[in-house]
């Protein structure tokens, strides 16, 4: 059990709450996840940090992901503005790479890490891969999308990641190919046959594989809101406006009757009924509250707050 003033125990006594659930495929079993509170060393700024790995070609690199990365990017930090954040991550990711190629050079993972900053009421995002992060505002009928804090590598989704590999030399773009020989199933880049090609480790497609993440930070709604980070097996079978309506009612239900710890479960159930068990499903969900002043409105009907959000970010 946390001791009272420690960064867990602080932010839980702030409003803030963290769930996680998962359900391995048999066969797969390369999922990953963690949690991690903090306060930086200058600034004393209170943050917490949550990670998806989503391996594959064995468990090796998740499983580093999952012991490394947290404590590296939190020990870079002296102060955490976006701009610290995003550099923490982007030497962390690479630091990552370099220990996954040297241990074990086969095995990769996509990564998504969300850090919330509840000193400056930001939450930054970085990501590599196809493992996406949403952040949805308590705004149950205004009719905002969520926020698509990650970004998705995945070449067919992303002209700038399609560009970047062919013009690589000796890569090859194409299809996979079933076992009648024809053609199927996304683009990709040879060697190595990589649909996603930002990730860390992945030895085998050289150049094909970039460790540097996709960062973006945004300021959390004055009105609070939920943020689910999730893998693929999630996204597979549950939209970006489903996972949002579905944590939209959740945190009414915590604004009435205290913070439920289901959140997380209930998304990966969600996915489970909609798609069934083709992959790992992970998900981590984090409640942000509301600033005091917003604590009591009525979100369904105040302007006040549709206009302290609108314009603040760019929704998915």
């Amino acid at each position: 059990e946390d001791d009272a003033d420690s960064p867990a125990a602080r932010l839980r006594n702030l409003g803030y709450t963290a769930t996680a659930a998962e359900v391995k495929h048999p066969k797969k079993k390369e999922d990953r996840h963690a949690l991690l509170s903090f306060e930086t060393e200058i600034t004393r700024e209170l943050c917490t940090i949550a990670l998806i790995a989503d391996g594959h070609n064995g468990p090796q690199a998740s499983d580093l992901a999952e012991r490394y990365l947290l404590p590296a990017i939190a020990g870079r930090l002296r102060r955490a503005a976006a701009e610290d954040i995003h550099a923490a991550c982007t030497e962390a990711f690479a630091d990552l790479h370099r220990k996954c190629l040297a241990e074990n050079p086969l095995s990769g993972s996509t990564i998504t890490c969300v850090v919330v900053n509840t000193t400056r009421r930001e939450v930054s995002c970085a990501n590599v891969g196809d493992s996406s992060a949403l952040l949805v505002p308590n705004l149950a009928r205004m009719g905002e999308p969520p926020v698509e804090l990650s970004r998705s590598h995945r070449m067919m989704e992303n002209d700038e990641e399609m560009a970047r590999v062919r013009a690589l030399p000796g890569v090859e773009i194409r299809q996979g190919v079933n076992g009648l020989g024809q053609p199927f199933g996304d683009l990709r880049a040879w060697p190595g046959g990589l649909a996603v090609v930002r990730g860390v480790g992945d030895g085998d497609c050289g150049e094909v594989v970039s460790c540097v993440p996709s960062c973006k930070t945004v300021p959390l709604p004055p009105m609070g809101g939920s943020i689910v980070l999730a893998s693929d097996g999630v996204w597979d079978g549950v939209s970006y406006s489903a996972a949002a309506a579905l944590l939209r009612r959740e945190s009414q239900k915590k604004r009435k009757s205290g913070p439920r710890a289901a959140t997380a479960k209930q998304v990966v159930d969600l996915a489970l009924n909609r798609a069934g068990m083709m992959d790992d499903i992970s998900a981590i969900v984090l409640f942000c509250p509301a600033l005091r002043e917003f604590e009591e409105m009525d979100m369904d009907s105040s302007k006040h707050a549709k206009e302290c959000w609108e314009g603040s970010v760019d929704f998915a």
